[in-house]
């Protein structure tokens, strides 16, 4: 079945080409008079990036071409609202002991804290806390996910709908408002502080984002061909093998994977659940414990050797990751 490539319209052109030309022209008139070297270059290259779009916004307008510069400017804001605060994160982390960073762009880079926090014995503490329950919780929560995302798309479920927009509605469902009465039950069973504590209040991160990835999963996969191995006589053992692990097996292995890191992110619970084996997103939000003492070039370099799994999951899985997320545009 073919489909129509969307053109936006001349004035939506236009309109984004007019906003993003006054952004840049914005952003370079104040990085100009009030922002001093080597910041300065940083403000003039996103002026010259956003009134360069503007321009190239005109002289496409009239075109049939299916770019949207809405989805462009949208784009490049995003990536300067993403990537300024990590350089910031950078600076601060690489800034040598005796200095203070004043600056977004380092003027000088010392790798001495990223070996320090690799050699702390509570950084490693609350690492192993945070991989030891987000991989506990989604050993439990996939299986159950799979049944249940099966159950939700390939058969007749009476209320199946009611219980799918339930699990949606637990996955909106702020940790905040969660975390004292959990913490209270956790309390009176004398467990606070356990790791085995955390372990059943993470399910409900993981639990309700696996069956949304696996319904989103089997409702994408290739029914039809399971359903004619199995009308070639294949049995249970050669459905699996010809089927289920080609056509779904990458598509588990990636939602396990997504699941796991999202359950490594979590701070509330593990902020409300723990004070001396916290989860490490917790412990440097809260910067207990041995980590008291701890500069904020620690944390810095803590929270961005962190965030090395997320980002290679992402740059090894981009368009996986995209249409798993129920958006594709290819």
């Amino acid at each position: 079945m073919s489909t129509v490539a969307f053109v936006p319209s001349v004035r939506s052109r236009l309109w984004a080409s007019g906003i993003s030309f006054a952004l840049g022209f914005t952003l370079a008139n104040y990085g100009i008079l009030m922002v001093v070297r080597p910041d300065q270059w940083l403000w003039l290259a996103a002026a010259a990036v956003l009134m360069l779009t503007g321009a190239a916004g005109i002289l496409f307008a009239d075109t049939n071409r299916s770019v949207s510069f809405w989805a462009v400017l949208g784009l490049e804001v995003f990536a300067m609202f993403t990537l300024l605060p990590l350089l910031w994160t950078f600076t601060v982390a690489t800034t040598p002991a005796e200095l203070t960073a004043r600056s977004l762009w380092p003027n000088e880079v010392s790798w001495e804290t990223f070996g320090d926090v690799l050699g702390s014995s509570s950084m490693r503490r609350a690492a192993l806390t945070s991989v030891l329950v987000s991989g506990v919780a989604t050993l439990i929560s996939i299986p159950l996910a799979i049944a249940a995302a099966y159950a939700l798309t390939r058969l007749k479920v009476k209320g199946g709908r009611v219980a799918y927009a339930f699990v949606i509605s637990v996955l909106l469902i702020p940790l905040v408002a969660l975390a004292g009465p959990i913490a209270d039950q956790v309390i009176s069973l004398d467990r606070f502080g356990s790791r085995l504590a955390l372990i059943p209040p993470a399910l409900l991160i993981t639990l309700p984002l696996s069956i949304w990835l696996f319904v989103t999963l089997f409702k994408r996969a290739p029914w039809t061909l399971g359903d004619a191995v199995r009308a070639d006589g294949a049995s249970r053992r050669q459905w699996f093998t010809r089927f289920v692990v080609p056509a779904l097996g990458p598509g588990i292995l990636l939602i396990a994977m997504l699941v796991f890191v999202v359950g490594c992110q979590d701070y509330v619970l593990g902020a409300a659940l723990s004070t001396t084996d916290a989860p490490l997103p917790a412990s440097l939000l809260t910067a207990r414990g041995d980590l008291d003492t701890a500069s904020s070039a620690t944390i810095a370099a803590a929270g961005l050797l962190w965030a090395v799994l997320p980002v290679i999951l992402l740059l090894v899985a981009p368009r996986r990751i995209h249409q798993l997320l129920g958006r594709s545009y290819r």
